[in-house]
């Protein structure tokens, strides 16, 4: 079942192993031990990835992103999310999520209110409906071919 006990596990089994240094993540989509493969869940796995390899990037820390008038500016009582300098810079420290919901909970219930994985689970028919997969080039048709006829 994918709810927020799946989303949890998942998002920890996939950022530590990725902060120790692997470089591969094993179980997109399933559940239940591998029992069960769930479309939705890939599409929120590939979410939690694309969040993980954010935050693996790291944070970049000079003259420019630290904002050190703004910090004089706004000061310790103000709120930084009006500054300029903040609303220039946020976008690109975000990660580019399609089905997780940033959105405060009136305006994501003026929008349906639709949980987690009906918006991955619709996200998932989109891609099977209309994804198409460009066609090899000449060259690696030419490489599978060699392969296929070196192995038999």
């Amino acid at each position: 079942m994918s709810d927020a006990q799946a989303g949890h596990e998942k998002t920890i089994t996939s950022l530590l192993p990725a902060l120790a240094g692997a470089n591969l993540i094993y179980g997109m989509g399933m559940l239940e031990l591998g029992l069960t493969f769930d479309f939705g869940q890939m599409v929120i796995d590939d979410e939690i990835a694309l969040m993980n390899r954010r935050v693996l990037e790291g944070i970049l820390f000079d003259r420019e992103t630290i904002g050190l008038d703004v910090i004089k500016e706004v000061g310790s009582n103000g709120h930084f999310m009006r500054a300029k300098h903040t609303r220039a810079l946020a976008p690109r420290e975000q990660s580019k999520v399609k089905v997780i919901d940033r959105r405060m909970r009136g305006a994501w219930e003026k929008r349906g209110g639709e949980e987690i994985h009906a918006r991955a689970c619709a996200r998932a028919r989109e891609i099977l409906t209309a994804h198409r997969v460009d066609p090899l080039t000449a060259e690696a048709d030419a490489v599978i071919a060699d392969v296929k006829r070196r192995v038999g």
